[in-house]
């Protein structure tokens, strides 16, 4: 092993030892081991292995950093990127260079070696490097070695250089005014302070270079018994003097206190930084949130009486803007953003620890890109006076700030009656709303002045649409996706969750309308009356109901497609189209979006040449000529004679499209109901720009769901079917059914059997329908005792059952069902009662004359009497079919098909979901009175409840033949009949002649015709 170099030799040596870590065999000479050394050295010098991919090991070192980044491990990675960095940027023993392949190859071995490092917990140790060794080996002597140096007279002297050259100069003292303000100073204060300017040192970098520039820069004149700047002698800069000595010798009282002087430049840094919102000064003062003024503050050249007015007229706006921004700072410190902490106590428009709803973040984000605007303009304004360019006075900046200080003054009434006094307790959807109607009334109010208020509405309006966003982002996701996401539960409309979405009820009771109790003036009626649920007292006078005012013209339509959608997304069939919905989803525009591009188009104009401009000038200025002649005219009617209010109202109407329809009649009527034109200026913007998007949606989603529901749920075919059965449109069907039934009742047969009446439904509805067998059953239900006497009434235990299926029990409810069985009862009765009729036969009297034929003389006497007593019965038998047959017909067709035929027209015209439940109530409101079942005529319903008893009577009576009953109980029927059939004629006469009932009509004529018969 001669021939072996020194890096075999030492792989050798490290292989023996990987053995005999990994088997624990100790023994070189095992067998065992030599296996081992052989096998390891074969796939050392003939292994298949590639090189190390320096760009695979450099991606899969950038992949593990953005996996930390991603799992918020910025330590680790920090480590992680900057250690590998280190490493191919490092040198290795016998290796020359960096980043080479052993670099790589290290690194390689390193990450296969190396298990999930996002789940090692990791602390970075730190590592001492080696310093090198000083080299105190002295090479200038050691090169100066043998040569003779000249030091000159003055060996001790230090060498001079250029370094020390520049730092002395740039050691020299600077000299400064003190306050660096130009003054107006006379000719002598010119020489004198210029021969008494005293040289500070001062040097960069001093550890309290600060400290001298606080004190040294400016004149301290907020501290005690501060030094009198020098200013000029002119009269009017020393007003206050004159005032003072003019006070002195007219009041013999006046006694003259300590001030505290500044200049007027010092006012205007303190106002400009009052106003940005600083609140450590000393002109201004701040104390319980409120802004004051010094008292002891004065200006060489305006009266303290003059200056505080002023400074105190500065003050109010300073307070408006400390109380905006600590608003600001205490919403936005529970966001990311970084933003400072809130400064203060908790106040009315802060819960706790409760974060922000959405609402008051966009408000608040909407009044920081207002104060950012006007911060900038104050760093101008201070910038201009720090560079003294030219004069800058009070005045001119209060004069430069007014239309700012005017805005400003709006969001302060807007904030203190929208969000600061609003009661601590009061929940996140009063507050939403209340902030939202305030915006819209402010917007409304000065929008009603004119061009007056132009600025105001234009800063309202860009905060009413940041502010407004929350709130439309909202409305926008729950009605595209069916959500309604308002975790801080400040939407006016609430999710109930404890009624899921396949439950009957989701439709009325899945979401809860919230109305907001707010403080109103008496003069304001009605006008933001709002239904819903109650949000507050109703018993004081001046508490009113009201909503998010912008969305009550498309409320019921928000409600209807979001939960049109929300059912559609729950609902087990898909349209074809949803498969390229989330496509769709990522280009959709939100309704946010769509309503500022809206808004933008409708306030932008296109550009127009000069020659179009003057041409349209021109026309505006004939029309406005022509409209104030007219408007003159009217008001000349009216002995009123006021050019400038023509002109005005000429202007007014010219916005108008139709002016001239206006104008064109003969007499000119004023509409005193519909609301002035400027007044609509803002809620057209929103007829215009929004209401649309709404309305569009809502049509797409209600009309998807009906669709849904008519082609997949088959909801037109349940609403046949329960006419089919309930209201007896299937003749034939039913017809099996209920004859069996009155079948068993005349031959006194028990039918009153559930099993037995399933069994007749499913044979009578199975030959002819078998898809509804499964769903009709009949079950029995107990009857009151009292009325059991009348025969009638033995068919009101039936009650007949549909089995509805999820959504499309949502219209046919159980609550419709009911309804559609009391109908079902009386339709059952008045069969009974024709079926009674229809099956008695006149054979039955043939036998009876048979035996008076061959009886003895005797009785043949007794002939005459029978044969009357036959035709009395036969004419009562025909007068009973005669009403039975128009009460049947009037039901069957007046009421059941005609109703039935509108109803389906109906049906087809529903836009949405609650329309066709509205639809399908009113139909059966309306079958049910017409059908009178209603309380309000129950005694016309007992009336003909009697004639159909009767019938039933005369029926058995007819059945049992002459020696079951006797000859008086035809004159008692007979009595009865027409009593009832008397009091039913009149009855409905009288209702037809009021025009109450016009649908009783054709049964009153009919009932009618057949009295008069009798």
């Amino acid at each position: 092993m001669a021939h072996w170099s020194t890096f075999e030799k030492e792989t050798e040596k490290e292989t023996k030892k990987l053995i005999g870590c990994i088997s624990g065999i100790q023994d070189e000479e095992d067998q065992n081991f030599q296996m081992a050394l052989k096998f390891a050295w074969s796939n050392f010098k003939f292994h298949r292995y590639l090189d190390a991919d320096s760009h695979k090991i450099q991606r899969s070192i950038n992949g593990i950093y953005e996996k930390l980044m991603v799992h918020s491990d910025l330590s680790k990675a920090g480590s992680w990127r900057r250690l590998t960095e280190e490493f191919l940027s490092s040198p290795l023993p016998n290796t020359h260079g960096t980043k080479t392949d052993t670099h790589y190859s290290v690194l390689s071995l390193l990450l296969f070696l190396s298990d999930s490092p996002s789940n090692t917990n990791f602390t970075e140790r730190p590592r001492v490097k080696d310093t090198e060794p000083e080299d105190k080996f002295d090479w200038s002597k050691y090169l100066m070695e043998g040569e003779e140096i000249e030091t000159g007279p003055f060996p001790d002297t230090p060498e001079w250089s250029e370094d020390e050259s520049e730092e002395e100069d740039s050691q020299q003292p600077i000299s400064r005014e003190d306050s660096g303000i130009q003054l107006d100073r006379t000719p002598q204060e010119d020489q004198d302070t210029n021969s008494k300017t005293v040289p500070v040192a001062w040097t960069v970098g001093e550890p309290d270079a600060r400290a001298w520039l606080e004190q040294h820069v400016v004149t301290p004149y907020w501290v005690g018994h501060a030094p009198r700047f020098p200013h000029s002698l002119h009269l009017h800069s020393n007003l206050l003097n004159v005032w003072d000595q003019h006070l002195y010798n007219t009041d013999p009282l006046y006694l003259p206190e300590e001030k505290a002087f500044v200049t007027e430049t010092q006012v205007i840094r303190e106002t400009l930084w009052l106003l940005s919102g600083v609140k450590k000064h000393f002109i201004f003062q701040h104390h319980d949130s409120k802004v004051s003024v010094r008292s002891n503050v004065v200006v060489t050249h305006l009266t303290s009486n003059c200056l505080r007015s002023v400074l105190e007229h500065i003050a109010v706006y300073g307070q408006a803007v400390f109380r905006l921004q600590r608003f600001i700072d205490e919403v936005t410190g529970h966001s990311s953003e970084p933003f400072p902490p809130g400064v203060g106590s908790s106040h009315s428009y802060r819960k706790g620890s409760e974060p922000p709803f959405r609402t008051y973040q966009a408000f608040v984000w909407a009044l920081n890109k207002y104060f950012t605007s006007f911060k900038q303009e104050l760093t101008t304004i201070e910038r201009e006076v720090i560079s003294n360019d030219e004069t800058v006075t009070l005045s001119a900046v209060l004069e430069r700030l007014s239309p700012h200080l005017a805005q400003i003054k709006v969001l302060h009434k807007v904030f203190c009656t929208g969000v600061a006094e609003v009661p601590p307790a009061t929940p996140n959807v009063v507050r939403a709303s209340h902030l939202l109607n305030t915006l819209y009334k402010a917007i409304i109010e000065y929008d009603s002045v004119g061009d007056a208020s132009e600025q105001a509405v234009a800063l309202l309006f860009s905060l009413w649409t940041e502010t407004v966003r929350p709130y439309l982002e909202i409305v926008d996701e729950w009605i595209v996706h069916g959500h309604l996401f308002d975790p801080a539960k400040e939407f006016i409309i609430q999710r109930n969750k404890d009624v899921p979405v396949n439950h009957k009820d989701f439709w009325y009771a899945t979401y809860t309308l919230y109305s907001v109790s707010e403080m109103v003036d008496n003069e304001e009626k009605l006008n933001d009356a709002a239904s819903g649920s109650s949000g507050g007292d109703q018993g004081s006078s001046n508490r009113q109901l009201t909503m998010v005012s912008f969305l009550k013209p498309v409320l019921k339509q928000i409600i209807m497609a979001g939960k049109s959608m929300q059912l559609l997304k729950n609902l087990d069939c898909r349209e074809a189209e949803d498969s390229g919905r989330s496509s769709r989803d990522a280009e959709r525009k939100s309704l946010y979006t769509l309503f500022l591009e809206s808004v933008q188009s409708r306030l932008s104009s296109p550009e127009e040449s000069p020659t179009d401009k003057v041409t349209e000038e021109q026309a505006t200025t004939r029309s406005l000529i022509k409209m104030q002649s007219i408007v003159a005219q009217h008001l000349e009617m009216e002995d009123v004679h006021d050019p400038l209010l023509a002109i005005n109202f000429a202007r007014l109407y010219l916005e108008q499209r139709d002016f001239h329809e206006r104008f064109s009649g003969g007499d000119f009527m004023v509409d005193r109901s519909s609301q002035s034109v400027t007044c609509q200026t803002f809620e057209l913007t929103l007829r215009c720009c929004l209401y649309p998007h709404i309305e569009r949606r809502y049509i797409e989603c209600c009309g998807n769901l009906m669709r849904t529901l008519k082609k997949d749920y088959r909801l037109l075919e349940y609403l046949q079917a329960m006419r089919k059965y309930f209201l007896l449109e299937a003749g034939d069907t039913m017809y099996d059914f209920y004859t069996a039934i009155f079948d068993k009742v005349q031959e006194k047969e028990s039918w009153q059997q559930p099993s037995f009446l399933n069994v007749l439904l499913q044979e009578a509805v199975g030959q002819r329908y078998p898809e509804d067998s499964g769903r009709l059953s009949v079950f029995l239900e107990p009857l009151d005792p009292s009325r059991k006497k009348h025969p009638v009434n033995n068919l009101e235990v039936l009650t007949l059952s549909y089995k509805v299926p999820w959504p499309v029990d949502i219209v046919i409810s159980s609550e419709c069902q009911k309804i559609y069985n009391q109908v079902f009862l009386l339709l059952l009765q008045i069969k009974w009662a024709k079926y009674s009729l229809d099956t008695l036969r006149f054979g039955d009297f043939a036998e009876v004359t048979r035996k008076l034929e061959g009886s003895p003389a005797e009785e043949v006497k007794l002939k005459q009497p029978i044969n009357q007593q036959i035709h009395r019965m036969c004419l009562l038998r025909v007068k009973l079919m005669h009403f039975v047959n128009s009460l049947h017909n009037y039901i069957m067709t007046r009421i059941l098909h005609s109703t039935g035929l509108e109803f389906q027209n109906q049906v087809q015209e529903a836009k949405d979901l609650d329309q066709l439940i509205k639809i399908h109530y009113r139909y059966l409101a309306t079958i049910h009175d017409r059908c009178l079942l209603r309380e309000k005529v129950s005694f016309v319903k007992e009336a003909i409840m009697k004639v159909l008893n009767l019938v039933l009577i005369f029926s058995d009576r007819w059945r049992a033949g002459f020696g079951a009953w006797k000859i008086e109980s035809i004159d008692k029927m007979e009595l009865d009949f027409k009593n009832c059939h008397m009091f039913l004629v009149t009855i409905l006469n009288k209702a037809v002649r009021r025009g109450s009932f016009p649908h009783l009509e054709s049964l009153a004529l009919s009932l009618k015709a057949g009295y008069e018969q009798c």
